[in-house]
Protein backbone atom coordinates (compact mmCIF):
# COMPACT_ATOMS: atom_id res chain seq x y z
CA UNK A 1 0.00 0.00 0.00
CA UNK A 2 1.65 3.07 -0.85
CA UNK A 3 1.08 6.59 1.12
CA UNK A 4 -2.10 8.26 -1.63
CA UNK A 5 -3.97 4.87 -0.53
CA UNK A 6 -3.84 4.80 3.47
CA UNK A 7 -4.40 8.84 2.82
CA UNK A 8 -7.55 8.12 1.34
CA UNK A 9 -8.17 5.13 3.59
CA UNK A 10 -7.61 7.97 6.11
CA UNK A 11 -9.72 10.36 4.73
CA UNK A 12 -12.69 7.83 4.25
CA UNK A 13 -12.95 6.83 7.58
CA UNK A 14 -12.75 10.36 8.79
CA UNK A 15 -15.15 11.89 6.36
CA UNK A 16 -17.65 8.59 7.78
CA UNK A 17 -16.80 9.32 11.34
CA UNK A 18 -17.07 13.29 11.56
CA UNK A 19 -19.33 14.37 8.53
CA UNK A 20 -20.20 17.75 9.93
CA UNK A 21 -16.10 18.39 10.25
CA UNK A 22 -16.08 18.27 6.29
CA UNK A 23 -18.87 20.21 5.47
CA UNK A 24 -16.74 23.24 3.98
CA UNK A 25 -18.61 26.23 2.56
CA UNK A 26 -15.75 28.85 2.15
CA UNK A 27 -12.70 29.76 3.18
CA UNK A 28 -13.47 30.40 6.67
CA UNK A 29 -14.90 27.15 7.47
CA UNK A 30 -11.22 25.80 5.61
CA UNK A 31 -8.93 27.58 7.98
CA UNK A 32 -10.85 26.81 11.06
CA UNK A 33 -10.76 22.96 10.38
CA UNK A 34 -6.98 23.43 9.23
CA UNK A 35 -6.37 25.10 13.16
CA UNK A 36 -8.35 22.55 14.55
CA UNK A 37 -5.85 19.82 12.71
CA UNK A 38 -2.71 21.47 13.53
CA UNK A 39 -3.06 22.41 16.61
CA UNK A 40 -4.13 18.69 17.09
CA UNK A 41 -1.27 17.15 15.36
CA UNK A 42 0.79 19.82 17.87
CA UNK A 43 -0.61 18.13 20.71
CA UNK A 44 0.14 15.02 19.24
CA UNK A 45 3.83 16.21 18.82
CA UNK A 46 3.83 17.06 22.09
CA UNK A 47 2.81 14.17 23.96
CA UNK A 48 5.89 12.17 21.60
CA UNK A 49 8.07 14.75 23.25
CA UNK A 50 7.06 14.30 27.12
CA UNK A 51 7.71 10.40 26.29
CA UNK A 52 11.24 11.14 25.02
CA UNK A 53 11.98 14.05 27.75
CA UNK A 54 11.19 11.84 30.17
CA UNK A 55 13.48 8.92 29.04
CA UNK A 56 16.13 11.03 28.80
CA UNK A 57 15.72 12.57 32.13
CA UNK A 58 16.09 9.09 32.89
CA UNK A 59 18.81 7.32 31.29
CA UNK A 60 20.62 10.56 30.81
CA UNK A 61 20.41 12.50 34.03
CA UNK A 62 19.99 9.23 36.18
CA UNK A 63 16.29 10.81 37.57
CA UNK A 64 14.15 7.31 37.30
CA UNK A 65 14.35 4.12 35.76
CA UNK A 66 12.25 4.53 32.53
CA UNK A 67 14.03 3.22 29.46
CA UNK A 68 12.73 3.42 25.98
CA UNK A 69 11.97 -0.08 25.75
CA UNK A 70 9.57 0.50 28.46
CA UNK A 71 7.94 3.43 26.17
CA UNK A 72 8.13 1.99 22.82
CA UNK A 73 4.41 1.11 22.48
CA UNK A 74 3.22 4.33 23.84
CA UNK A 75 5.56 6.55 21.37
CA UNK A 76 4.82 4.11 18.42
CA UNK A 77 1.00 4.95 19.47
CA UNK A 78 1.78 9.20 19.69
CA UNK A 79 3.66 9.14 16.75
CA UNK A 80 0.91 6.81 14.53
CA UNK A 81 -1.45 9.74 16.07
CA UNK A 82 0.92 12.24 14.18
CA UNK A 83 1.05 10.31 11.08
CA UNK A 84 -3.16 10.43 11.03
CA UNK A 85 -3.08 13.72 11.70
CA UNK A 86 -0.54 14.31 8.85
CA UNK A 87 -2.63 12.31 6.53
CA UNK A 88 -5.73 14.37 7.66
CA UNK A 89 -4.31 18.00 6.86
CA UNK A 90 -2.82 16.74 3.55
CA UNK A 91 -5.67 15.15 2.37
CA UNK A 92 -7.98 18.55 3.92
CA UNK A 93 -5.74 20.31 1.68
CA UNK A 94 -5.58 18.19 -1.27
CA UNK A 95 -1.54 17.86 -1.00
CA UNK A 96 0.37 14.62 -2.74
CA UNK A 97 2.54 13.72 0.40
CA UNK A 98 4.29 10.82 -1.83
CA UNK A 99 5.28 12.98 -4.75
CA UNK A 100 6.20 15.79 -2.19
CA UNK A 101 8.18 13.55 0.05
CA UNK A 102 10.02 12.49 -2.84
CA UNK A 103 10.54 15.93 -4.15
CA UNK A 104 11.88 16.54 -0.64
CA UNK A 105 13.95 13.96 -0.98
CA UNK A 106 15.91 15.05 -4.22
CA UNK A 107 16.48 18.73 -2.65
CA UNK A 108 18.04 17.43 0.66
CA UNK A 109 20.13 14.80 -1.32
CA UNK A 110 21.53 18.34 -2.78
CA UNK A 111 21.74 19.69 0.28
CA UNK A 112 23.03 17.20 2.69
Amino acid sequence: MNLSELMKMQMDFSREKFPQFWKIEDEKDLALRLEYLTNALAGEVGEAANIVKKVVRSVVYNRGDLRLRDVREELEEELTDVFIYTLTIAGLLGLDLEKAFYRKLEVNKKRF
